[in-house]
């Protein structure tokens, strides 16, 4: 079989975050799959099943080297890269069948948006825990209204974490262990901490990612965090949700330069659109 390494999220600097994608049409095991993630060590690996796709409708799993996950946005966009080259698909009803739904794709200015899962606060939890596994002191957090910490899903549960300045964000270490701990303990992937200051003039955020729970210390670029991200600084704002486009920058203090690009489609549910550019890195015969 096949396997395409991708670039996901990628910007006029390079960069973006790499995913391997396998074509599937012999029907894999979750062991078979799961010991590729581990193999290719990739933040995730995407399985598209190519005998329950149908009408339009892509199956699509995902596996960090560590577990299977219900959605992965940067994955998500090389799977949809990789159809499109590959097959020239088309994007009038494309539609991802995922652990976290039946989610819309679309393809606007070259770039593909992949529909995250609808958004959701699931809780929140106190500044003091933020403290415990990163580096960061009180006075460089910003808190939500209520003076806590909030944890957002758009299909997988992050903390968000603001920081006053993208100098401190830049400096700033987590405690790998009790990170650990504290991710297992709420049942969330990790933290995404983020500033408004940032390096492009035309960005909206800057953000670093980590999720050292299920095997990603650092990650250049992820989709549902930033996804989750949007959602909750204008529900803090206490704004509409307008039909917008959001520009977050990742990565760049590890060298891959990242551009992901969150669009709002205003309804009920809201919809929430990931997406970016994407490049293909290689291609590799895996044996089963």
């Amino acid at each position: 079989m096949k396997q395409y390494i991708i670039s996901s999220f990628t910007s006029r600097l390079g960069g973006g975050n790499k995913a391997a994608v396998m074509i599937d049409d012999k029907g894999l095991t979750v062991e078979q799959m799961l010991y590729i993630a581990k193999k290719n060590n990739f933040s995730e690996t995407a399985f598209i099943d190519l005998k329950k796709s149908v009408d339009c409708k892509y199956v699509i799993r995902y596996f960090t080297p560590e577990e299977e996950v219900d959605i992965c946005g940067h994955a998500a966009l090389a799977s949809f890269y990789l159809l499109d080259l590959i097959n020239n698909i088309g994007f009038e009803h494309i539609y991802h069948k995922t652990k976290a739904g039946e989610l819309k794709v679309l393809k606007k200015d070259e770039m593909f948006f992949i529909q995250m899962k609808a958004p959701e606060e699931i809780g929140c939890f106190d500044i003091q825990e933020v403290i415990d596994f990163t580096t960061l002191k009180r006075e460089d957090i910003i808190t939500n209204k209520l003076g806590k910490i909030s944890i957002v899903s758009t299909g997988l549960k992050d903390a968000i974490i603001e920081v006053s300045s993208l100098e401190i964000l830049k400096e700033l270490k987590i405690q790998k262990r009790k990170m650990v701990d504290f991710c297992k303990r709420e049942n969330i992937i990790g933290a995404h901490i983020v500033s408004r200051e940032t390096i492009e003039d035309d960005s909206d955020f800057f953000a670093r990612n980590f999720a050292p729970a299920v095997g990603i210390d650092e990650e250049s670029a992820t989709g549902t965090a930033n996804a989750s991200l949007i959602y909750y600084m204008i529900k803090e704002k206490n704004s509409n949700f307008n039909s917008i486009t959001y520009k977050i920058e990742q990565g760049y203090f590890m060298g891959s330069p990242s551009n992901i690009y969150v669009y709002i489609e205003p309804g009920d549910p809201i919809g929430m659109f990931v997406g970016g550019k994407a490049k293909l890195i290689g291609v590799e015969n895996i044996d089963i």
